[in-house]
Protein backbone atom coordinates (compact mmCIF):
# COMPACT_ATOMS: atom_id res chain seq x y z
CA UNK A 1 0.00 0.00 0.00
CA UNK A 2 2.89 2.26 0.74
CA UNK A 3 4.22 1.91 -2.78
CA UNK A 4 0.86 2.96 -4.25
CA UNK A 5 0.95 6.05 -2.02
CA UNK A 6 4.50 6.83 -3.10
CA UNK A 7 3.52 6.34 -6.72
CA UNK A 8 0.52 8.69 -6.46
CA UNK A 9 2.55 11.25 -4.53
CA UNK A 10 5.37 11.05 -7.10
CA UNK A 11 2.87 11.39 -9.95
CA UNK A 12 1.33 14.43 -8.26
CA UNK A 13 4.77 16.07 -7.87
CA UNK A 14 5.67 15.39 -11.53
CA UNK A 15 2.35 16.84 -12.75
CA UNK A 16 2.75 19.88 -10.51
CA UNK A 17 6.31 20.56 -11.74
CA UNK A 18 5.37 20.06 -15.41
CA UNK A 19 2.30 22.27 -15.05
CA UNK A 20 4.36 25.04 -13.45
CA UNK A 21 6.98 24.84 -16.20
CA UNK A 22 4.37 24.97 -18.99
CA UNK A 23 2.47 27.82 -17.35
CA UNK A 24 5.58 29.94 -16.76
CA UNK A 25 6.89 29.44 -20.31
CA UNK A 26 3.53 30.45 -21.82
CA UNK A 27 2.98 33.43 -19.59
CA UNK A 28 6.32 35.09 -20.32
CA UNK A 29 5.70 38.11 -22.53
CA UNK A 30 7.89 38.29 -25.58
CA UNK A 31 8.94 41.64 -27.06
CA UNK A 32 7.52 41.41 -30.58
CA UNK A 33 9.66 44.39 -31.63
CA UNK A 34 13.02 43.03 -30.51
CA UNK A 35 15.33 42.83 -33.48
CA UNK A 36 13.12 45.11 -35.63
CA UNK A 37 14.57 48.46 -36.69
CA UNK A 38 12.17 50.96 -38.21
CA UNK A 39 14.14 53.42 -40.38
CA UNK A 40 13.65 57.18 -40.89
CA UNK A 41 12.00 57.76 -37.52
CA UNK A 42 9.44 54.96 -37.78
CA UNK A 43 8.21 53.23 -34.62
CA UNK A 44 7.49 49.58 -33.88
CA UNK A 45 4.34 48.30 -32.20
CA UNK A 46 3.37 44.62 -31.98
CA UNK A 47 6.12 43.71 -34.46
CA UNK A 48 4.96 46.16 -37.18
CA UNK A 49 6.60 49.45 -38.18
CA UNK A 50 4.48 52.60 -38.35
CA UNK A 51 6.13 55.00 -40.78
CA UNK A 52 6.12 58.82 -40.99
CA UNK A 53 4.26 60.45 -43.91
CA UNK A 54 5.90 59.79 -47.28
CA UNK A 55 7.56 56.55 -46.16
CA UNK A 56 6.58 52.91 -46.41
CA UNK A 57 7.81 49.35 -46.60
CA UNK A 58 8.19 46.77 -43.86
CA UNK A 59 10.89 48.79 -42.12
CA UNK A 60 10.07 52.34 -43.38
CA UNK A 61 12.86 51.98 -45.92
CA UNK A 62 10.88 53.13 -48.99
CA UNK A 63 10.95 56.89 -49.60
CA UNK A 64 8.07 57.25 -52.08
CA UNK A 65 9.07 60.67 -53.40
CA UNK A 66 12.27 59.22 -54.86
CA UNK A 67 10.14 56.97 -57.09
CA UNK A 68 8.04 59.92 -58.33
CA UNK A 69 10.88 62.32 -59.20
CA UNK A 70 10.47 62.33 -62.99
CA UNK A 71 9.31 64.38 -65.96
CA UNK A 72 5.72 63.72 -67.05
CA UNK A 73 4.04 64.99 -70.24
CA UNK A 74 0.53 64.89 -71.62
CA UNK A 75 -2.50 66.90 -72.62
CA UNK A 76 -5.15 68.80 -70.74
CA UNK A 77 -7.91 71.36 -71.01
CA UNK A 78 -9.27 74.30 -69.05
CA UNK A 79 -12.78 75.50 -68.21
CA UNK A 80 -12.69 78.64 -70.39
CA UNK A 81 -15.42 79.07 -72.97
CA UNK A 82 -14.47 77.73 -75.42
CA UNK A 83 -12.15 75.32 -73.63
CA UNK A 84 -8.48 75.57 -74.51
CA UNK A 85 -6.37 72.48 -75.12
CA UNK A 86 -2.88 72.19 -73.69
CA UNK A 87 -0.81 69.71 -75.66
CA UNK A 88 2.54 68.44 -74.44
CA UNK A 89 2.06 70.00 -71.01
CA UNK A 90 5.11 69.11 -68.93
CA UNK A 91 5.40 68.54 -65.19
CA UNK A 92 8.76 68.00 -63.49
CA UNK A 93 8.75 66.66 -59.93
CA UNK A 94 11.82 67.07 -57.72
CA UNK A 95 12.65 66.79 -54.04
CA UNK A 96 15.29 68.05 -51.62
CA UNK A 97 17.34 65.68 -49.53
CA UNK A 98 15.61 66.71 -46.33
CA UNK A 99 13.64 64.93 -43.63
CA UNK A 100 10.27 66.14 -44.97
CA UNK A 101 9.63 62.90 -46.84
CA UNK A 102 6.14 63.98 -47.92
CA UNK A 103 7.37 67.16 -49.65
CA UNK A 104 8.27 67.72 -53.30
CA UNK A 105 8.34 70.58 -55.80
CA UNK A 106 6.29 70.65 -58.98
CA UNK A 107 7.34 72.69 -62.02
CA UNK A 108 4.62 72.97 -64.66
CA UNK A 109 5.39 74.15 -68.19
CA UNK A 110 3.25 74.91 -71.23
CA UNK A 111 4.29 75.03 -74.87
CA UNK A 112 4.20 78.59 -76.22
CA UNK A 113 3.39 79.63 -79.81
CA UNK A 114 7.00 79.11 -80.90
CA UNK A 115 6.94 75.49 -79.69
CA UNK A 116 9.17 76.17 -76.67
CA UNK A 117 8.39 75.34 -73.06
CA UNK A 118 7.46 78.26 -70.82
CA UNK A 119 7.01 78.02 -67.04
CA UNK A 120 3.36 78.00 -66.02
CA UNK A 121 4.12 77.77 -62.29
CA UNK A 122 6.43 76.32 -59.65
CA UNK A 123 4.89 75.15 -56.37
CA UNK A 124 5.56 72.86 -53.44
CA UNK A 125 3.35 69.79 -53.14
CA UNK A 126 2.59 67.58 -50.16
CA UNK A 127 2.14 63.83 -50.62
CA UNK A 128 -0.51 61.92 -48.68
CA UNK A 129 -1.94 58.39 -48.61
CA UNK A 130 1.39 57.04 -49.87
CA UNK A 131 1.45 53.41 -51.00
CA UNK A 132 3.60 51.38 -53.35
CA UNK A 133 0.99 51.86 -56.10
CA UNK A 134 0.80 55.66 -55.79
CA UNK A 135 -0.03 58.69 -53.69
CA UNK A 136 -2.31 61.67 -53.58
CA UNK A 137 -0.89 65.19 -53.46
CA UNK A 138 -1.96 68.73 -52.74
CA UNK A 139 -0.45 71.76 -54.46
CA UNK A 140 0.44 74.28 -51.77
CA UNK A 141 -1.24 77.59 -52.71
CA UNK A 142 1.37 79.72 -54.47
CA UNK A 143 1.34 82.96 -56.49
CA UNK A 144 3.04 82.50 -59.86
CA UNK A 145 5.16 85.06 -61.76
CA UNK A 146 2.04 86.48 -63.47
CA UNK A 147 0.27 87.19 -60.17
CA UNK A 148 -2.13 84.24 -60.32
CA UNK A 149 -2.82 82.16 -57.22
CA UNK A 150 -2.19 78.49 -58.01
CA UNK A 151 -3.63 75.60 -55.98
CA UNK A 152 -4.89 72.12 -56.72
CA UNK A 153 -4.53 68.42 -56.14
CA UNK A 154 -3.88 65.16 -57.91
CA UNK A 155 -2.60 61.63 -57.88
CA UNK A 156 0.80 60.28 -58.77
CA UNK A 157 2.48 56.95 -59.43
CA UNK A 158 5.86 56.00 -60.81
CA UNK A 159 4.44 56.34 -64.35
CA UNK A 160 1.45 58.74 -64.35
CA UNK A 161 0.38 62.09 -62.88
CA UNK A 162 -3.25 63.25 -62.95
CA UNK A 163 -4.09 66.66 -61.53
CA UNK A 164 -6.47 69.57 -61.37
CA UNK A 165 -4.95 73.04 -61.10
CA UNK A 166 -6.90 76.14 -60.02
CA UNK A 167 -5.65 79.54 -61.17
CA UNK A 168 -7.16 82.73 -59.70
CA UNK A 169 -6.21 86.33 -60.53
CA UNK A 170 -4.93 88.00 -57.33
CA UNK A 171 -4.31 91.40 -58.95
CA UNK A 172 -7.96 92.11 -59.79
CA UNK A 173 -9.61 94.58 -57.43
CA UNK A 174 -13.35 95.09 -57.36
CA UNK A 175 -13.94 93.01 -60.49
CA UNK A 176 -13.52 89.38 -59.46
CA UNK A 177 -12.29 87.16 -62.25
CA UNK A 178 -13.41 83.52 -62.37
CA UNK A 179 -10.97 80.82 -61.42
CA UNK A 180 -9.56 78.93 -64.37
CA UNK A 181 -9.50 75.20 -63.74
CA UNK A 182 -6.98 73.11 -65.68
CA UNK A 183 -7.54 69.36 -65.88
CA UNK A 184 -4.78 66.94 -66.82
CA UNK A 185 -6.11 63.38 -66.81
CA UNK A 186 -2.96 61.52 -67.78
CA UNK A 187 0.55 62.90 -67.84
CA UNK A 188 2.92 60.01 -68.60
CA UNK A 189 6.50 59.67 -67.45
CA UNK A 190 9.00 60.47 -70.22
Amino acid sequence: MLSVRHFILGLFVVVAIAGTAIYSSCSKSKDSCSGITCNHGGSCSNGVCTCPAGLGGSYCDTVFRTTYANIYTGNGTDNESPARAFNNYRVTLNYNNDAVYAGMTLQAEIVNGAGNYKTHFNAPIVLSSCTSSGSQFTITPTVNANGFRISGSGTISTSVVSMTVNEADTATTGNVQPTIVYTFGTLNVQ
